[in-house]
């Protein structure tokens, strides 16, 4: 039964379904893996997320830095003071201040200083203008000057905040469940649980211990009382100085857009400084460059290894509040999508591989594909992590796409090869059958040939007109059979290397006025023109093969030419080879045809349909002549006819195939025919 138009072969059909199961399993698979592995987030996947992230977090916007935030540094410079500074005056410059010199004194000392220089340091600030001092330093157990630092904790009650912390005994940043509180001494404020004074310090860390955002509050059950929240310094710090609203009311950890790399959006200023008349005067401006400042003063980092891992590379602590605070008062806190909307990304993910792989047959085209979705990824997340400031899933849509089309490329290839190796087969079997059929064929079709040579000799004379044409007919039909027999034989010798060619000076004039003659008398009423000069072109070839090559182009063209159509021959030398091409003005071959017309079997859509052909013919003209050193080709349009072509060169060169011994058989030599 014929194939309705537009329908697919069965085989094709069978492929097609296959396919389609196969990449809804696979797509299916790789989006469940992928949201699987970031909904249970392992180790290894959550630290390759992270570090996706931390790539897009330094290749994209980063928060201004709010000139507000002063950044007083407990450095080493500070700790201990160097007392030879003296000798370059800056320490005796002091005497006139006793304040200021008691307080350098002290810092000469070895650290822990006498807290004595923190009330010092809360009267210099906030007695020059500073909004809020925020001292990011642990006070857990009674000290030397405790009293005269409670004193200016209580002077100065609505601008100061100093640290508290809690501590595990796991040593696990996560694990604040297990953690206990350690607030500042009761010498210095005797109740800390609830006092605005006192704020935490700690900073959660993801299972790498980078810090990436910041937990404003904290709720925890002390032993034998109730749930107690806790306030972190940065947000004690936003409330003092007047925007309380701007501290986020949940539980939750937020992550911050940083202000760049470490001490460079917040470079440290030594707090020595500031009692040293001539660095107040020269970069305080007497103080002046204070007023309206919320100050963070605590360890510079270095010295004391109060350092924390960031994705910018490691940051003191102090810097880290001061990001914190930044976050706030800009409002730059970056966005978590939900499980259910990483999910869906992921999904959208695997569908993009999945349309990828339906819609593009060609594998590297599919990979081309790939690699542009890849490439475009990261600048997607990167314009959503700079504008609306949200993190999109990185590695699980990127895990799904590619691991979707990739596997689909796997299977592809898979069955291609199952399939060429089933198609291998299939050939195989058949080329056998066709060549044993066709062996079994020729005896008897040369009994039926001798026959009829035998008949039209004996009873030539009494055989009336209509019978003499059908015993024509007869012979033609036998001749044509045993034409086809022997080309198909050909065929396979020409395709397995095993024919022998006798190769000897041939004029291609001659050959093809002899091959225009003996179509002669097929004509009718079409017009055949035979374009060779009378001079001779000699090549070294096999005269009976090319003949018949030129043959079945002719014949080819016959078919195809309507009854007062015009065919031409033309024998054209070049410097190296010489042309001979057979032009038709027949209906014209589609150029997606052109390349399988040479192929075993190979037939035309017109063709097929009219069947004129079984495919043969030009399958052997090809193999004829590569078997030459020459090539064939064809030029056609639909509507405005064809023109094939082959080149034979003119000298006799040295050939690789396996019918190279063919130029060893000697000029005797039987060609089979």
């Amino acid at each position: 039964m014929p194939r309705a138009p537009g329908m697919l072969p069965a085989s094709s059909r069978i492929m097609f379904r296959r396919r389609i199961v196969i990449v809804v399993l696979l797509t299916t698979l790789s989006a469940g893996v992928a949201i699987a592995l970031e909904l249970l987030r392992p180790a290894f996947y959550v630290q390759a997320e992270y570090r996706l992230r931390d790539l897009l977090t330094r290749s994209g916007r980063t928060t201004p830095v709010n000139s507000d935030l002063l950044f007083l540094a407990i450095d080493s410079a500070s700790v201990p003071l160097d007392p030879e500074l003296d000798l370059k005056g800056l320490l005796a410059s002091s005497v006139g201040d006793p304040a200021s010199h008691r307080a350098l004194e002290m810092m000469t000392k070895p650290w822990p200083w006498d807290r004595e220089v923190y009330a010092l340091i809360l009267e210099r600030l906030i007695g020059a203008g500073a909004r809020v001092v925020a001292i990011d330093c642990l006070f857990p157990a009674s000290a030397t000057g405790d009293e005269a630092f409670r004193v200016a904790l209580d002077r100065f009650k609505s601008q100061v905040v100093i640290g508290s912390t809690f501590v595990s005994p796991e040593k696990v940043d996560r694990a604040w469940k297990l953690a206990k509180y350690l607030p500042p001494a009761e010498t210095l404020i005797a109740n800390a649980v609830g006092d605005d004074r006192v704020g935490f310090t700690n900073f959660l860390t993801g299972e790498d211990k980078f810090v990436r955002g910041a937990q404003y509050r904290f709720a925890l059950r002390e032993p034998e009382s109730s749930t107690a929240t806790y306030v972190s310094l940065s947000a004690r710090a936003v409330s003092k100085a007047g925007h309380p609203e701007l501290v986020p009311k949940d539980l939750a950890e937020h992550p911050i857009r940083f202000t760049g790399p470490p001490r460079v959006g917040f470079q440290p200023r030594s707090v020595f400084e500031i009692f040293v008349p001539e660095y107040w005067e020269h970069n305080y401006a007497s103080g002046e460059f204070l007023r309206n400042k919320i100050v963070i003063v605590g360890a510079e980092g270095k010295w004391q290894k109060d350092e924390l891992a960031t994705p910018f590379g490691s940051m003191p602590g102090a810097e880290l509040h001061l990001n914190s605070l930044n976050a706030l008062l800009h409002g730059e806190f970056l966005k978590e999508l939900p499980p259910l909307a990483n999910a869906a990304i992921i999904t959208l993910a695997a569908l993009l591989g999945a349309a990828v792989c339906f819609g593009i047959r060609s594998p590297w085209l599919r990979l081309l594909a790939l690699g542009a979705a890849d490439g475009a990824a990261p600048f997607l997340a990167l314009w959503f992590y700079d504008h609306p400031g949200v993190f999109l899933p990185c590695l699980g849509p990127l895990l799904a796409l590619n691991s979707n089309v990739l596997f689909c490329l796997v299977s592809d290839f898979t069955f291609e090869r199952i399939e060429k190796a089933r198609l291998r087969s299939t050939l195989a079997s058949r080329d056998d059958l066709t060549h044993m059929i066709v062996h079994d064929l020729r005896s008897p079709l040369t009994i039926v040939i001798g026959y009829i040579d035998a008949l039209t000799r004996m009873a030539s004379a009494k055989l009336n007109p209509t019978e003499t044409k059908y015993i024509a007919y007869a012979q033609r039909g036998a001749d044509n059979m045993r034409d086809l027999i022997s080309t198909l034989l050909d065929v396979g010798r020409l395709e397995a290397g095993e024919m022998p060619l006798r190769l000897e000076p041939h004029d291609l004039n001659q050959i093809a006025r002899e091959a225009a003659t003996r179509f002669t008398p097929l004509l009718k009423d079409r017009t055949f023109h035979c374009d060779v000069s009378p001079e001779p072109v000699i090549v070294s070839c096999d005269a009976d093969v090319i003949r018949r090559v030129l043959e079945n182009l002719i014949s080819n063209a016959l078919k195809f030419t309507k009854s007062d159509g015009t065919i031409c021959v033309e024998v054209e030398r070049n410097a190296a080879d010489v042309t001979i091409s057979v032009i038709d003005d027949g209906p014209g071959i589609p150029p997606g045809q052109h390349k399988h017309i040479f192929e075993k079997f190979g037939q035309t859509d017109s063709g097929a349909k009219q069947q004129h052909s079984t495919g043969i013919g030009l399958a052997f003209c090809r193999l004829a002549v590569e078997a030459h050193s020459g090539r064939i080709s064809v030029r056609s349009e639909l509507g405005k006819g064809s023109t094939f072509h082959f080149t034979l060169p003119i000298s006799n060169p040295t050939r690789t195939s396996k019918s190279a011994h063919a130029s060893a058989v000697p000029a005797t030599a039987h060609v089979l025919r």
